[in-house]
């Protein structure tokens, strides 16, 4: 039973701003959320905003966990599906406040099995490569970053678009340049481009051996990305039109995308995030688990999704690799450049900074 609800705001100076084309990070504001039970377990989340593109802000999350923790007190914690629709019942959206909560109850949940949660979430793998994300800025930006990740030993860069046709031809073409013929890249619209326009690009660097186009036009025009799909010879990902199961229903029965980009943060925790896998998985469409600007502990959670589920083919968990301070221990441990987790019970993390 749960006994105790507690969260705690973060800040977390930035090595430097991630740029992309809704908008800037200039420095890292989340919260740590903590769920006792009354037995002494102990699970930790974290709740992120990202204003321009879940719609919360920290004090709208602040808010939001303040009236959540009133309702789950004195609730299993084990009836996730039980607790979600109490919370859905208590305030509607607010999506990365439900995300830290959630998240810490699966935490609980694998310490009591014993086992990592990746585990308990279908344990389909032990790995899985991530990309680094090169973002928004000058060609020589590109190139700078890219040569960075591939010689940390990165096989999968995702580039940043949204400056216009011709700066974003030099931004791809710098990159694959840069990283050679080996390394697996995809670029990111973020929404930013009209269909015909993301067809033209697409036109131009399909020569360049890109995996896939991530959300290329803006997420409430369906039409515009299944345009998209049809006319472009390159694969095309829903990220911003998609955040909880409904949203992938959409997608789905459109035929709008090859493949959805599943974040914690969007769909609001584990307990979501799995639907949304599940219906891209019947459907046949592959998932790529991506993140916000997030510690190790959101990360982490993520990576346990990954690894646990058949249908995840991609990665993109490097929210944590732009802040200036780490504040957790244990957690996914990025190696030869595929994300891994350690043998610790539940995520097998814990925040060190108190």
């Amino acid at each position: 039973m749960i006994r105790s609800v507690e969260f705690r705001k973060i800040e977390i100076p930035m090595v430097k701003s991630f740029r992309i084309a809704l908008g800037s990070t200039e420095s890292y504001e989340g919260f740590i959320v903590r769920i006792t039970t009354d037995d002494g377990l102990t699970g930790i989340g974290e709740a992120v905003p990202t204003p321009f593109i879940t719609g919360e802000t920290t004090a709208s999350i602040q808010e939001a966990l303040k009236l959540l923790s009133g309702s789950l007190k004195g609730m299993e914690e084990t009836d996730t599906e039980k607790i979600y629709e109490v919370m859905n019942r208590t305030i509607h959206g607010s999506y990365a406040a439900k995300c830290g909560l959630d998240t810490a109850l699966w935490d609980i949940a694998g310490k009591r099995a014993g086992l990592p949660l990746c585990k308990l979430l279908g344990g389909y793998r032990d790995s899985i490569p991530t990309s680094f994300t090169v973002d928004i800025g000058d060609p020589d930006e590109v190139v700078k970053y890219t040569k960075e990740f591939i010689e940390a030993g990165l096989t999968a860069i995702k580039v940043k678009l949204g400056q216009g046709l011709r700066e974003d031809y030099e931004r791809v073409k710098r990159a694959r340049q840069t990283a050679g013929d080996g390394a697996t890249i995809y670029v990111d619209f973020n929404q930013s481009y009209s269909a015909k326009r993301a067809v033209e690009l697409s036109s131009d660097i399909h020569k360049f051996n890109i995996e896939f186009l991530e959300q290329p036009t803006p997420a409430h025009d369906i039409a515009g990305l299944k345009f998209v799909r049809e006319h472009s010879d390159i694969p095309v990902m829903a990220d911003e039109a998609v955040y909880g199961p409904e949203d992938a229903m959409k997608i789905v029965r459109c035929e709008a995308a090859d493949m959805i980009n599943m974040k914690l943060m969007k769909a609001g925790g584990i307990t979501r995030g799995r639907k949304v896998i599940e219906i891209a998985e019947a459907a046949g469409l592959p998932v790529m688990i991506g993140c916000m600007v997030e510690t190790r502990v959101a990360v982490t959670a993520g990576t346990h999704l990954a690894l646990g589920m058949r249908n995840v083919k991609y990665a993109d968990l490097d929210g944590y690799s732009s802040l200036a301070r780490d504040i957790t221990s244990g957690g996914l441990v990025l190696k030869e450049g595929r994300n891994y987790v350690s043998d610790g019970a539940g995520l097998g993390i814990d925040v060190t900074e108190q």
